[in-house]
């Protein structure tokens, strides 16, 4: 994940934002929305792509797991997108990010960025969690690439014969 740190942050605080930003690929990777969900706060605001307003821990996960099981089954986010990340105050980092879902069959490299996120992370009770999250939906024809790419990788994935993830789909 290539960085630009606009204020000084700790090497500590870089690495603690760091960590969570791979947890958080990680716990998407696996499908697992309570892992995803646990990267936040208990009283996290969390705003999704279509512009639902999510608050708390419990509802993040249950959004999640949702798409997790049905349009984002078998994705994982894009990692080596640009992100910057700043020091707004002891103990909270402002992060902004753009990134892409992406589909099973779908390089990073062939994907461009299509979507931009804000995050506030603060440290509470000695860890780092997300307590915002907005993200933003950004490109020209966005709704029909995103349309097309998942259709795409959807008939990649049945028309592979014997395909491990065939019968996971």
């Amino acid at each position: 994940m290539p960085t630009t740190a606009t204020q000084i942050i700790d090497s500590a605080t870089d690495q603690a934002v760091r960590d969570t930003m791979q947890h958080l690929c990680e716990a998407w990777e696996a499908g697992d929305g309570k892992a995803y969900a646990a990267l936040f706060s208990e009283d996290a605001q969390y705003v999704t792509a279509p512009g639902q307003r999510l608050h708390g821990r419990e509802a993040i996960a249950t959004s999640h797991q949702q798409i997790f099981d049905t349009i984002f089954k078998n994705s994982k986010l894009g990692r080596n997108y640009p992100v910057a990340f700043h020091a707004i105050a002891p103990g909270v980092v402002l992060l902004e990010a753009a990134g892409a879902v992406l589909f099973p069959g779908e390089r990073e490299s062939d994907i461009p960025p299509n979507g931009l996120m804000t995050m506030v992370l603060a440290h509470r009770d000695d860890a780092w969690k997300i307590v915002s999250f907005q993200n933003t939906p950004t490109g020209p024809s966005r709704k029909a690439r995103f349309i097309w790419r998942y259709f795409r990788s959807r008939m990649r994935l049945y028309s592979t014969p014997n395909s491990p993830t065939r019968s996971a789909a």
